[in-house]
């Protein structure tokens, strides 16, 4: 008789054959963990950690001199940083002062930002080495310390362009939604569009973030098609974590760890859970039919070496000259052999 355990895989398994989507969610989970991004998660947040007070920093810095051309650029930076981190940004106690932040201002502020912004880009550089371990991709050669700090600047700046664009025009939109519906006279009947267009321009916004980190991070040669279906995926949990998220902070207020960390407590925990979701993402974007059965109908070049040295060939001799040699001793050996052969003749017909 079957074992409890057997008839479970027997039946996960006749499930899997009978529906594609369970089956791509346990190659998801199987391939998570095959590739230890759990640990990968750790390492990002590590990272993480300590970059989010300088980017946060660099981020006041550079949206403070925007807002003199756009002066709802404040307003902006503090929907952004809401929607990553809900609950984290404001005036109360156990959340982060932006006004606190903002004192980095001037040169001298910038020298300052200029001065933490080698530890701010760790975390760019620890989540593009967990993307490539979950896509597989081979080791790349690493640029120098400049130019790789160049690089990862710049992939910052366009992630915190998009993550600003995205809420300045789901802001837009919402306000634009509730005002049409107040015109026409249908704020109170239809209120629930407004929150609908939030939803969905949130999850469009989140979607296209996940996207861009997967191609200006990893690169990975996976179909489009399947990094779409990831990050919309990804955008989806974060959704998810940022609901719960507010559950968290209520329920951690009034814990004595969060007494006595504070906010470093949340934001260890929030990072954590955020690195997973993106790496989940990924190993589902990796794991789709379209990605696996490009990876069979393109299998993998074998990974070059460093190039091995010339080999240089000696001289060989000709018959001739190998030949000489041999004179030292089939010489005497033919002699010695010609005078035995002679003794044992000689012996012989004395005898006889």
């Amino acid at each position: 008789m079957a074992s409890l355990k057997e008839r479970a895989t027997a039946r996960l398994a006749e499930l899997r054959r009978r529906r594609p989507s369970v089956d791509h969610a346990v190659r998801m989970q199987q391939h998570y963990g095959a590739v230890k991004a759990g640990q990968q998660a750790g390492a990002v947040t590590y990272f993480g950690f300590l970059s989010f007070f300088p980017i946060l920093a660099l981020a006041v810095f550079v949206v403070g001199y925007v807002s003199w051309v756009y002066p709802a650029a404040n307003n902006n930076l503090r929907d952004a940083i809401e929607s990553v981190l809900p609950g984290l940004i404001g005036d109360q106690k156990g959340q982060i002062s932006l006004a606190n932040i903002r004192t980095f201002s001037g040169w001298a502020g910038l020298v300052g930002v200029l001065g933490v912004l080698y530890s701010g880009l760790g975390w760019v550089s620890a989540l593009r080495d967990a993307l490539t371990v979950v896509f597989e991709l081979p080791a790349k050669q690493q640029p120098g310390f400049v130019r790789g700090k160049a690089r990862d600047l710049l992939t910052l700046a366009a992630i915190g362009l998009v993550l600003l664009v995205t809420v300045a025009v789901a802001g837009f939109a919402r306000g634009f939604s509730g005002n049409l519906l107040n015109w026409l006279g249908l704020g109170t009947q239809l209120g629930w569009v407004v929150g609908l267009v939030t939803v969905v321009l949130g999850l469009a916004a989140n979607t296209l973030l996940f996207f861009l980190m997967f191609k200006l991070l990893a690169e990975p040669p996976t179909p489009s098609r399947s990094l779409w279906r990831g990050a919309l995926l990804g955008a989806v949990l974060f959704e998810v974590l940022k609901q719960a998220s507010q559950y968290l902070l209520a329920s951690t207020k009034g814990q004595p760890a969060f007494q006595a960390f504070g906010i470093a407590l949340i934001l260890l925990v929030w990072i954590n859970y955020f690195s997973r979701v993106v790496l989940y993402a990924a190993a589902f974007a990796h794991t789709t039919p379209e990605a696996r059965a490009q990876r069979v109908a393109d299998p993998a070049e074998p990974v070059q070496g460093p190039p091995s040295p010339p080999v240089t060939v000696d001289h060989v001799p000709q018959e001739s000259t190998m030949a000489a040699p041999g004179r030292t001793w089939v010489g005497p050996f033919a002699a010695g052999s010609v005078t035995a052969l002679g003794l044992v003749a000689a012996l012989r017909k004395k005898d006889s």
